[in-house]
């Protein structure tokens, strides 16, 4: 087993000579063959610091295996540091499983201690079987190839897993042959757990159709990591040019989306769903899917929601992901006087000067009839009926037509900002001033508006 071990730490790159390794030990099979690994592999002259969580769960039990990793690593002359955690509550929380509320809270506390002892890594006992197993879970669940990939034998460069290409019977074989005591976890039996469903039915039964089942499956994984990794960071360079970060969603140019290969299609956008705050914790692969078909369809317009109350809107050339809540965006500000004001999304600068310096007129920047336009100035959202006179028409027209005569997209016509004074529409801004507000002599006064919109 030894020499499993260490081509798979060769393999990876997992350590280098006289490192300092945090090794997270629960006092099961898996984590006590870790740690006695890593003390016979003296090439490496590893210094090793035990670290054990008591999760908070299991009352007694746990309190019996805290204790016995703490012998052990004393027995052994190793440091040892303990920790405890609300598992629970935290669950509660974070609404998390209890599976994913433990891994998230052990994660922190090896994380603490590696800074604490200023170590190289950080060991977990993460087993061929495991890799099986969630391989399994998540191909059940309905992962891509980003979930099918499994457990990454290293993680950031600082979390190994020596153990990941060594099966469980063979981890037991080790520890009875070496005269080596574990303890055993009574949840592990536990039916009513999933992953133990998949480990001690599931998997006992695909042995009968394919005896090597869980080789097999971590060879698949680990094909499956190669290829994402590649379009993983083929994605990121196009993820940069197809979208434009805005406060908590992003926004997308359609036609450059439509031009990927359909595999970094799916990248990009599991890239987008993840950097919102709810992340992929509940999509899955025909989420996906879903979108992909929905924004490379002829629809020139329409949105599409997912889990977590997130959105995926288009219209004309452009997409929008965001949470359900920031889609219609409601709002309204007041602009008191003249000067430079910012709102959430876009700054106004305002100032009276005379129509005879009046500059050439832009989108963002417009010249109106100051004795036509009082204070205070609102500046709001669209609403339904909307009307306004555009420059250069007698009469008026609705707002929604001049969106869609505009190819405003739906998504974006909430958050154009629209100058209003005494409840009549000036400026639809940055896009066009309304007929009536016009300067229309030389001499007036007049009011100078510039906008930035973010």
């Amino acid at each position: 087993m030894l020499s499993r071990v260490k081509t798979t730490i060769k393999k990876y790159g997992m350590l280098e000579p006289e490192e300092r390794v945090v090794v997270g030990v629960s006092g099961g099979a898996d984590s006590i063959c870790l740690l006695h690994v890593l003390l016979e592999l003296h090439e490496y002259g590893t210094d090793i610091i035990v670290a054990h969580l008591d999760h908070g769960i299991r009352g007694k039990e746990a309190k019996r295996d805290s204790l016995f990793v703490k012998r052990t690593a004393e027995s052994l002359g190793l440091k040892f540091e303990q920790g405890e955690a609300d598992v629970p509550r935290f669950r509660k929380e974070s609404k998390l499983t209890l599976e994913e509320a433990a891994r998230v809270r052990r994660y922190e506390f090896l994380e603490e201690t590696r800074v604490k002892y200023r170590a190289d890594r950080i060991a977990t006992a993460h087993t061929l079987d495991d890799q099986a197993e969630t391989v399994l879970m998540r191909l059940i669940r309905g992962s891509g190839r980003k979930g099918l990939s499994g457990i990454p034998p290293v993680s950031n460069g600082v979390i190994i897993r020596p153990l990941i290409e060594t099966g469980r019977r063979e981890i037991e074989k080790y520890l009875v042959s070496n005269g080596i005591k574990w303890i055993e976890d009574s949840t592990n039996k536990l039916r009513t757990i999933h992953r133990n469903r998949i480990r001690l039915d599931l998997l006992p039964e695909l042995e009968k159709y394919n005896p090597k089942i869980k080789e097999t499956l971590s060879r698949t994984s680990d094909l499956l990591r190669i290829e994402e990794d590649y379009i993983d960071r083929e994605a990121k360079k196009y993820f940069r040019r197809i979208f434009t970060p805005g406060e908590s969603e992003l926004k997308g140019d359609l036609r450059k989306f439509r031009r990927l290969h359909q595999a970094l299609r799916l990248s990009v956008l599991r890239l987008a769903i993840q950097g919102l705050e709810k992340g992929l914790k509940n999509i899955t692969s025909l989420h996906i899917m879903a979108a992909d078909v929905f924004l490379t369809s002829d629809a020139a317009s329409g949105e599409i929601e997912f889990p977590d109350e997130m959105v995926i809107a288009k219209g004309y050339d452009s997409f929008l992901v965001t949470a359900r809540s920031g889609l219609e965006r409601r709002f309204s500000y007041v602009i008191a006087s003249p000067g430079k004001w910012s709102f959430p999304g876009f700054e106004v600068d305002i100032e009276k000067v005379s129509a005879g310096t009046l500059e050439e007129e832009r989108e963002d920047v417009v010249y109106l009839d100051a004795g036509k336009i009082g204070f205070p100035i609102e500046v709001r959202g669209f609403r339904a009926g909307d009307r306004f006179i555009p420059l250069g028409m007698k009469d008026e027209k609705k707002l929604k037509n001049f969106f869609v005569d505009e190819k405003i997209p739906r998504f974006e016509r909430y958050r154009v900002p629209i100058f209003t004074t005494g409840g009549e529409i000036f400026w639809i801004g940055g896009m066009r001033i309304d007929e009536r507000f016009k300067v229309r002599k030389i001499g007036k006064k007049a009011l100078k508006l510039s906008i930035r919109i973010q």
